[in-house]
C-alpha cells in the first residue's frame, strides 16, 4: 500500500525527454502507458498537474473500472502509434462468452460496465455522476499503520480535496494535510476507538454501534474516508437518518477500524446495509462476511427480512455472491 513516485525529466510544453522518442502528451487523447504491474494498456489522459520536472497525468485505463486510475509520471507514457509496446486490453474477439462467463470475467478484471449495458435513465445518471467525480486528486492515505492508495474521488472540504496525501487519525477520523499535525494529534488524541458503544466482542474483534444523531462529525468524517474506496457512495452530510457498526481490530492501544456497513434507522424496503467497505489491508481476511453476515443477524433480532441496497458495486457482488453461497452450500 505505499507508493513510489518515479520523477522524470520533461519540458516546459509537456514533452518528455525520451531518446529518439519524445512526444507531446495532450488532453483527452489515447496513449499506451505502462502500470505498476508492468503490462502496458491503452489510456486516455483526462488532466495534468505540477509542471517541469514534477508534471503528473491522470489516465483512465480503456475498458478498467475507475478505482484504477491513477496519476503517471511522463516515463509511463509513450503512443500507442509508435508501436513498441504490447498493449493488454484483455481483448478477445475471436471467442463467444456466454453471459455469465463474460460477468466472471468483468469482474475478475474490474471491466466496468458501459453505457450501452444501461437503460437510459441509469446511463444518464453515470455519465453525470462520472463528470463530477472524474478526478482523484488524493492519491493516499495515512491510516494507523498503513499508506493506503485511494480509489476514488472524495469531496473533503476545498482545502483538502487537491493534496496529494491525507493524514487521517484511526480512532476519531479527523483528517489533516500534514505529517507534523498528524503526528501531533496522534501525541493527543484521548480516543482509542470509536465513537458509539460496543455490541460485540469475540477475542480480538469487536463492532461498535454509532449513531449518526449522536455522533455526527464522526459519521461525517467515516462516510468521507469510505468514499475514497466506494465509488457510488452518494451520502455524506445528511446522514442522521443511518447508524454506522464500525468492525475493529482490538489490541493494548487500541480499537483500529476495520471496515463498516450502515443502516437505515427505519427502511421501508427492508434494507440492512446501505453502504458496505472493508479497507484495503484487510480485505480477503474475511471481515467482509463478517460484516454480511452481521447484517443479517442484526435483521434476524429486529425480526425482519432483510437485504442490501442496489446497485451493488463489482466488489460488492462478489462479497454477497459469496457469502450467499457459502450460507447455501453450507
Amino acid at each position: 500500500y505505499y507508493i513510489t513516485n518515479n520523477l522524470s525529466m520533461m519540458t516546459q510544453a509537456g514533452q518528455e525527454k525520451r531518446p529518439g522518442n519524445p512526444i507531446v502528451v495532450s488532453l483527452n487523447e489515447v496513449y499506451a502507458v505502462r502500470r505498476s504491474d508492468g503490462q502496458w494498456r491503452s489510456a486516455e489522459v483526462i488532466q495534468t498537474r505540477g509542471i517541469l520536472d514534477t508534471v503528473q497525468y491522470y489516465v483512465h485505463y480503456t475498458g478498467l473500472n475507475r478505482r484504477l486510475d491513477e496519476w503517471v509520471t511522463p516515463d509511463r507514457i509513450d503512443n500507442i502509434k509508435n508501436g513498441n509496446h504490447m498493449i493488454n486490453n484483455d481483448e478477445q474477439p475471436e471467442r463467444k462468452l456466454t453471459r455469465n462467463q463474460k460477468r466472471k470475467h468483468d469482474e475478475i478484471n474490474h471491466v466496468q460496465t458501459s453505457y450501452a449495458e444501461m437503460d437510459p435513465t441509469t446511463a444518464a445518471l453515470e455519465r453525470e455522476h462520472e463528470d463530477f467525480t472524474k478526478i482523484k486528486y488524493c492519491d493516499s492515505i495515512v491510516f494507523g499503520n498503513y499508506e493506503i492508495d485511494t480509489w476514488y474521488y472524495s469531496p473533503y472540504p476545498e482545502e483538502y480535496e487537491k493534496c496529494k496525501r491525507l493524514y487521517i487519525c484511526e480512532f476519531c477520523l479527523r483528517y489533516m494535510k500534514y505529517a507534523r499535525t498528524y503526528i501531533n494529534h496522534k501525541a493527543k488524541c484521548e480516543q482509542k476507538m470509536p465513537a458509539g458503544k460496543e455490541i460485540y466482542r469475540h477475542k480480538t474483534v469487536a463492532v461498535y454501534e454509532v449513531d449518526a444523531k449522536e455522533h455526527k462529525i464522526y459519521c461525517q468524517n467515516l462516510c468521507l474516508l469510505a468514499k475514497l474506496f466506494l465509488d457510488h457512495k452518494t451520502l455524506y452530510f445528511d446522514i442522521e437518518p443511518f447508524i454506522m457498526y464500525v468492525l475493529c481490530e482490538v489490541d493494548k492501544d487500541g480499537a483500529h477500524m476495520v471496515g463498516y456497513f450502515s443502516k437505515e434507522r427505519v427502511s421501508p424496503d427492508n434494507h440492512n446495509v446501505a453502504c458496505i467497505l472493508t479497507l484495503p489491508p484487510y480485505q480477503r481476511k474475511g471481515y467482509g462476511k463478517f460484516l454480511i453476515q452481521f447484517s443479517y443477524e442484526l435483521s434476524k433480532r429486529d425480526c425482519q427480512v432483510g437485504t442490501p441496497e442496489k446497485p451493488l458495486s463489482d466488489l460488492g457482488k462478489l462479497s454477497y455472491r459469496s457469502y450467499w453461497s457459502w450460507v447455501l452450500l453450507d
